[in-house]
């Protein structure tokens, strides 16, 4: 059983959802592996427990959003 594990920042169900499908379908498709058994899990971990650069995530995102 193939097990996709994705590290993110909180997202919605929606997109949640979107990006599993997108996974299973392309992996199964490179790979020839059904798509019943590959397993996609989400480990979100908030922005401000995640720096990049030295920068934490957070700020950048506070940045952007004030653009």
């Amino acid at each position: 059983m193939p097990i996709i594990t994705i590290e993110i920042t909180p997202q919605d169900y929606e997109k949640k959802a979107a990006i599993a499908k997108v996974f299973t379908d392309e992996l199964s498709k490179i790979t020839g592996i059904p798509k019943e058994p590959i397993v996609v899990v989400f480990h979100e971990t908030p922005a401000d427990s995640i720096a990049s650069a030295g920068k934490m995530l957070a700020e950048k995102f506070k940045r952007e959003q004030g653009k």
